[in-house]
């Protein structure tokens, strides 16, 4: 996907804000960039969307998933999909475990038959690399209980001290390995207090370089994109 002038100009405004600011010496050193479905101009829950993140080398990839009303697990936003709606996340998968390397976030849009979705991860090879978002409060023991797949928590940001501390207590108390959140609200002082506690920051969706600068700043440990281009070349990636 080509840049253009506009973003071409933010970028290279946006990267001597960063090195004057200090802000990369902050990140940690294992910050991800997350290829959202439908990155890069691509359609939404579609194995070419994959294709494409996989080629490009993209350290994590995103998708929906659901189930269809036989428990087929197929990637697509829809909770209730008929059964003959969705790609195969069968077919998903083959196509990650084509790279050796990158890791797929599955946006659970239903919980109606989760030990599919362990068994086939452990048949594409895939176990180590697969992690749930899209996981809310009434989720989180079911799935807990279903699969042995790891969790963030989907919820809201804390800002002021007993409510970070409320945060941290919440994402223990669901066994969540961290926070996902819409990056509106993010807060160094609320990633810093994550990470004092072993949990993970991880940030959605961010497209555009201001706001990519604006989140950097807080430090998290992942950031979701539709412009990972953009994202990738703003860390120095490209």
């Amino acid at each position: 996907m080509e840049k253009t002038a506009q973003e071409i100009a933010a970028l290279e405004a946006a990267k001597q804000a960063l090195a004057s600011s200090g802000t990369l010496q902050k990140l940690p050193a294992g910050l991800t960039v997350t290829y959202h479905a439908g990155a890069l101009g691509t359609q939404d829950n579609s194995l070419d969307s994959i294709r494409v993140a996989v080629e490009r080398g993209a350290q994590i990839v995103e998708f929906d998933v659901s189930f269809r009303p036989d428990g087929t697990p197929v990637i697509i936003h829809a909770g209730s999909p008929g059964q003959d709606e969705g790609e195969l996340l069968a077919d998903a998968l083959t196509i990650v475990a084509q790279s050796e390397t990158c890791r797929i976030n599955l946006d659970l849009k239903s919980i109606a038959n989760l030990p599919a979705v362990d068994r086939l991860a452990q048949e594409a090879g895939l176990s180590d690399r697969v992690f749930y978002t899209g996981v809310n409060m009434l989720w989180a023991r079911k799935v807990r209980r279903q699969s042995a797949i790891p969790y963030f928590l989907n919820f809201t940001h804390a800002h002021t001290r007993a409510g970070i501390a409320g945060l941290i207590a919440l994402l223990k108390a669901t066994g969540a390995i961290g926070l996902n959140a819409n990056y509106h609200g993010a807060n160094a002082a609320e990633v810093a207090a994550l990470h004092r506690h072993g949990l993970q920051a991880s940030f959605w969706t961010v497209n555009e370089v201001p706001e990519m600068l604006r989140v950097l700043a807080a430090a998290p440990d992942n950031v979701t994109s539709r412009r990972p281009d953009l994202l990738n070349a703003l860390l120095g990636r490209e």
